[in-house]
């Protein structure tokens, strides 16, 4: 339904910009809700039937169907999907639970996007799922050093790698997720197979409030460490990995096992996430035409950024005819009013930081 005979093309041209936005922010929150789950260890002491509280990925092992007898690491496949423009994986031991992580572990989460985002000089893009790590809950009766996590990384991995080439060819017949993302803009990086992150402490912070009346993230980011470990697969990068430039940040390793001719090395959480997102720099200048935000690529008509234009606008259109056909709009209705009348989250009322969703920007606990 055509509102311009009811309103200025200026008015219309407004309200459209501001439901687009309006679209964007609730995408925005539900992706935020999704990410919270993910991000969160199963805790039985606090949800006995987690299953239903959460997503966070967990290792198990099935039946090495080489070896009778023996046990292989292996994931949900339906998550398999999770992986995808992924920097790294985040294994975050069973160590490194208590009871308050399992109702905390998002402000682990909110850390980590503030520091990915400060390396990047952007937030996330959310369209292309494109973050840090996909984190993975390790428990003891599968993996208790880093060699044996680095050891069950090499099984999830090729489990991944091994449901995308066939779930990629044009003649599958099952799709292990549906509709399987589209390949030409969901990957599995090469920095993902070649380094890992374990989280194996968390550190209760008592996190004072500041002057703005939130407990940050930041306050309890700063105050944890993760393993940086080079699984010594770097075939598809640019270079080898280097950890010299963390020596200096280095912290205790603080692990009672023989890590062999391991490299590994332990850091604040904010260094190894500014490490690693500078891998990544390094990796999309080297490699342009792989960046799954290039320009050249992200003006496809398929391409996520392009679907969520066309969403957000289909939305901003049915929003206004709805709007209308109601009365809500009506010759010389003021701008004040059409909005409260058609945005869910009233732009033109309250101030747009008013939604900035949590945890991406302040954060409480």
């Amino acid at each position: 339904m055509d509102v311009s005979p009811l309103l200025s093309p200026e008015v219309v041209a407004e309200l459209r910009e501001d439901l687009r936005r309006d679209w964007l922010i609730t995408e925005n929150e539900e992706y935020r809700l999704e990410l919270e789950q993910i991000w969160s260890p199963p805790n039985p002491l606090l949800y006995p039937d987690h299953k239903m509280l959460d997503k966070m990925l967990e290792l198990y092992s099935i039946e090495n169907p080489q070896k009778r007898g023996h046990k292989i690491p292996y994931i949900d496949t339906w998550k398999e999907y999770l992986f995808y423009n992924k920097a790294t994986v985040f294994y975050w031991t069973q160590s490194a639970t208590n009871s308050m992580v399992g109702r905390n572990g998002p402000v682990i989460l909110g850390g980590i996007w503030n520091a990915w985002s400060d390396a990047l000089g952007r937030e996330p893009q959310i369209q292309l799922d494109e973050f840090f790590a996909v984190p993975v809950s390790v428990k003891e009766e599968y993996a208790k050093t880093v060699p044996g996590i680095l050891r069950v990384h090499e099984h999830i991995f090729a489990q991944v790698r091994k449901t995308v080439e066939e779930n990629n060819r044009a003649n599958a017949v099952i799709k292990s997720c549906k509709p399987w993302p589209d390949p030409r803009y969901f990957k599995l990086l090469s920095i993902c197979e070649a380094l890992i992150v374990v989280f194996d402490e968390y550190k209760s912070v008592a996190a004072e409030k500041h002057a703005d009346g939130f407990r940050h993230y930041d306050d309890v980011a700063q105050n944890q460490s993760i393993i940086l470990a080079r699984t010594g697969h770097e075939n598809g990068l640019s270079a080898p990995i280097s950890f010299e430039s963390l020596k200096d940040k280095a912290l205790p390793l603080a692990r009672s096992e023989d890590m062999g001719t391991i490299d590994v090395i332990r850091n604040p959480l904010q260094v190894g996430v500014h490490f690693v997102a500078n891998l990544l720099l390094r990796e999309e200048a080297a490699f342009p035409e792989s960046a799954m935000a290039a320009p050249h690529i992200s003006r496809e008509a398929d391409h996520p950024f392009m679907k969520w234009e066309r969403e957000a606008q289909d939305y901003g259109e049915e929003q206004l005819a709805r709007a209308q056909a109601r009365g809500k709009i009506e010759p010389f209705t003021t701008v004040a009013a059409v909005k409260k009348a058609v945005l869910l989250h009233r732009l033109g009322i309250y101030p747009p930081e008013t939604y900035d969703p949590y945890p991406f920007k302040l954060g409480w606990i």
